[in-house]
């Protein structure tokens, strides 16, 4: 297991760096591919089998991806509007994950083709098409902001950080159960773990940001420039604790579909949508923090 997750870390980081170094198309490209892919990946393991067909699980790729590229492409994509999107989106992964009874949970876990969903397969893939439509696309969004090379860069070191710290602290340290309901392997150690280093890339990345790129800063007026930095703390807490419910979402999501991984897509981690969770939280939180700071 750990030869496979560092074989496909040791491929999978830097086409990861590859893309965010260069220039927005090739980064918008990846992350409209990988965005499609992880809503076919939602929908094969909401509905297996015949509850859903590949047309199904294609047509829920291709309606993100589209999405995902008017939102990179078009000079008036109406961003606001992303609010009421994830509003939507939040409402119906509340209805995905509103607990049902028990003896669904136990005949769905036994065997699933013989059960009737608990939701009706169609909120299943508007579920999963507004989940990575709504708030993957914002990493686009990020991408293409005044220089959105440095906060992808952000973003993604304290995602990978908190991730890091609470996997390596919980096994480390970890005694008492964080939500076990939810993720029985989680602990309250490792999400503090988790959340310290976050916290501590959040700030380091954020101080090596050219200055010009920092909220706030204005040159011509010293005071408010010297003042410019109240925001990096509450960002600094914020961001780990969005990348660690955005796990947790995934993590009750999985339970939901009553399944490990939503795929075998990558050795030893699961599939696309496994790896995304923390990620479908800190980039939005980011970007409009960003836009916030710089009013």
């Amino acid at each position: 297991m750990l030869r496979q997750r560092l074989a496909v870390a040791a491929v999978g980081l830097p086409l990861l760096a590859l893309a965010v170094a260069g220039p927005e198309p090739v980064f918008g490209a990846l992350v409209t591919l990988v965005l499609a892919l992880a809503a076919f990946e939602f929908v094969r393991a909401a509905l297996p089998g015949s509850r859903s067909s590949i047309e199904a699980r294609v047509a829920a790729a291709v309606v993100v991806a589209l999405f995902a590229a008017s939102a990179r492409t078009l000079d008036e994509f109406p961003e606001r509007s992303l609010f009421g999107l994830m509003a939507v989106a939040a409402i119906t992964l509340a209805v995905l994950l509103w607990p049902r009874r028990p003896d669904d949970t136990y005949a769905g876990r036994i065997a699933p083709e013989s059960v009737p969903p608990a939701v009706p397969p169609p909120t299943w893939w508007l579920g999963g098409v507004l989940y990575l439509a709504a708030f993957g696309t914002h990493w686009l969004l990020l991408r293409t902001g005044y220089d959105g090379r440095a906060w992808v860069i952000v973003a993604l070191a304290a995602t990978f950080a908190t991730d890091t710290g609470a996997y390596a602290v919980g096994r480390l340290l970890g005694r008492h159960l964080f939500v076990p309901r939810i993720s029985p392997h989680k602990t309250w150690e490792g999400a503090i773990g988790g959340l310290a280093a976050g916290a501590l890339a959040t700030v380091a990345l954020v101080v090596l940001l050219p200055a010009e790129a920092r909220p706030g800063f204005a040159p011509e007026r010293l005071v408010d420039t010297l003042r410019a930095g109240w925001w990096l703390a509450p960002l600094a807490v914020l961001l780990p604790l969005a990348a660690i419910g955005g796990d947790l979402v995934e993590s009750a999501l999985k339970r939901a579909m009553h399944v490990k991984d939503t795929s075998h897509l990558l050795p030893g981690h699961g599939g696309l949508l496994d790896r995304l969770d923390s990620l479908l939280a800190t980039g939005p939180l980011l970007y409009w923090f960003v836009q916030w700071a710089t009013l």
